[in-house]
């Protein structure tokens, strides 16, 4: 193994993985969402643990007597944090990229996108990601007139992904300035020219285009090896990650089996892709480490963006009678929902509104009835708005269903401007999914929201803005999740809907993923849950993460 990080950047020394037992002492161990109350001891021998339970209890065991000990002194310790959806390779290029995040106008993504072509060859594609434009002075996405000031070719992604920004230069090198039958992604103006603006659709052409420039294979590999490593430092053991090659995000399992050769893979990963696989290939292919875990599809748009399928007219466009965008046609869908159903592959699907979530479920009630496969479980991702109605049919097609609370904290503001009144008692409603006896999971939709889960945690605690720490009591405060539910969303919830049901509960047989945290979230402040700091994070009982102390 290489040599790991701590958090202060020293090097803390070469972790090895060991076939001794390790014996996890005076601790406060406890496993959210089971009910199992509070362990002293741990005893993991290989990848799995072997006893818990009180520390006199746990000597007793054979292997304690040679076990390495690690002396938890009174610290809690709790499962490693799964994240149930990212987009890891994605967010690996977003380090590299311009980050826009800050920036109030247009003037200043200009300027910062400027500064960095001033370093590039002409030829060299300006990629800027992180913003939103609801944050700019002008309340709009940064269009061709504006970027054509800068002569490299420029490529913007929103912070959510679903909405893409380019220039004159990039249009050409994509070959689709003067291209008839552009996919509706791209937008006009009244003269009915390219504003340089693509929704959803459209954009892959602009992402073929700029990695067909060239990249640096070496240096991915050691951006995600480098963000690993943070990653273990938040307790993250394990993501499932997921391509939307439709928007420019491709993921691959060659890239996770690669760094876990070279020893630098430090947490479980399983990969969605956007196709089949090989004839015979199912989901759980692969091993504790690295796994195949399904078929990742769209079935809408996105929210901020405002092409989320609803079933109502989205305020201000009554005229138009606009209702956001489905992906699909109603059998295509359904083809495809039959095919993976048939070929035992977990189905894991975008959903933003309650419309595409109607079309979703009628694929998945006549899917299930063509090729009864009842021990997949499929998913549901984001989940914003879910009818009473539709809570129950998602229960009674045992379907997952996957938030983001951070999402809330950063858009209540869109929420409310995009949400009519009658809606928002069922929007963002983890409370009522979970009351309705669905498995729901939690993760960060990294890199759309920050990859840390303990302000996942806050944001389901609390339900505030992020900054202004408003509305007192929450937005939709019947929604609060309690401590326990919100940690269980990002462990024992996610292990289970992403196919790692041996991870998420300290218990015996499970894998030894587990966390020892400096602050015990239980007597914190909740507002101050998204400040919880880990000691150690260990992933089958290996060392991955130290925090200096």
């Amino acid at each position: 193994m290489p040599f790991r990080k701590s958090c202060d950047g020293s090097l803390r020394g070469r972790v090895q993985a060991s076939s001794r037992a390790l014996w996890l002492r005076k601790g406060r161990i406890v496993s959210p969402g089971t009910g199992s109350g509070e362990s002293e001891s741990l005893l993991a021998w290989g990848e799995r643990i072997v006893a818990v339970g009180k520390d006199d209890e746990v000597a007793r065991h054979p292997l304690a007597g040679t076990a390495e000990q690690v002396d938890a002194a009174g610290r809690r310790v709790i499962p490693g944090i799964v994240d149930a959806h990212v987009h890891f390779a994605a967010a690996v290029e977003g380090r590299t990229a311009v980050d826009l995040g800050s920036c109030a106008t247009l003037k200043e993504v200009v300027e910062r996108l400027s500064r960095r072509a001033e370093t590039l060859p002409p030829s060299a594609w300006v990629r800027g990601m992180h913003f939103d434009h609801n944050r700019f002075a002008e309340k709009r996405l940064p269009e061709r007139r504006e970027l054509d000031r800068i002569p490299n070719p420029v490529l913007l992604t929103r912070l959510c992904y679903h909405a893409h920004c380019a220039n004159t230069p990039a249009l050409r090198a994509a070959g689709v300035l003067d291209a008839p039958d552009l996919p509706e992604g791209f937008q006009r103006d009244a003269e009915g020219t390219l504003t340089g603006v693509v929704l959803e659709s459209g954009a892959d052409r602009l992402y073929r285009a700029y990695r067909a420039a060239g990249g640096d294979e070496e240096a991915l590999l050691e951006g995600m090896a480098r963000m690993m490593e943070e990653w273990a430092s938040f307790g993250i053991t394990a993501f499932n990650t997921t391509s939307a090659e439709h928007i420019g995000i491709v993921e691959s399992l060659g890239a996770y089996q690669e760094l876990q050769r070279r020893g630098r893979q430090l947490q479980r990963v399983v990969v969605h892709t956007n196709s089949l696989p090989p004839f015979g290939m199912q989901s759980g292919f692969g091993s504790s480490l690295l796994r195949f875990g399904g078929l990742k599809l769209f079935a809408d748009g996105g929210f901020c963006a405002r092409t989320g399928a609803m079933s109502f007219v989205y305020p201000g466009e009554e005229t138009s009678g606009y209702r956001g965008l489905l992906a699909y046609g109603d059998e295509e869908l359904y083809a495809l929902f039959r095919d993976a159903q048939q070929r035992g592959v977990q189905i894991a699907v975008h959903c933003i509104g309650d419309r595409a979530l109607d079309q979703i479920l009628d694929a998945f009630e006549r899917a299930g009835r063509t090729f009864p496969r009842p021990e997949l479980r499929h998913r549901v991702i984001h989940c914003y708005v879910v009818r009473p109605d539709q809570r129950k049919r998602m229960r009674a097609l045992g379907l997952a269903a996957d938030v983001q609370p951070r999402f809330l904290a950063d858009e209540i503001d869109i929420a409310e401007a995009n949400l009519p009144g009658p809606v928002r008692p069922f929007s963002y409603a983890w409370r009522s999914l979970l009351d309705e006896g669905l498995l729901v999971t939690g993760s960060s939709d990294c890199p759309a929201a920050h990859p840390n889960p303990w302000l996942g945690v806050e944001a389901a605690v609390n339900r505030v803005r992020a900054l202004e720490r408003t509305p007192a009591g929450g937005w939709g405060p019947e929604q609060k999740l309690t401590l326990d539910e919100a940690l269980a969303l990002f462990t024992k919830n996610a292990a289970e809907a992403v196919g790692l049901d041996e991870a998420g509960r300290l218990e015996p047989g499970m894998l030894a993923d587990f966390l020892l945290l400096e602050d015990d979230p239980w007597e914190m402040d909740p507002e101050k849950l998204g400040n919880v700091r880990v000691w150690r994070t260990y992933r089958g009982g290996e060392l991955l993460f130290e925090r200096v102390r």
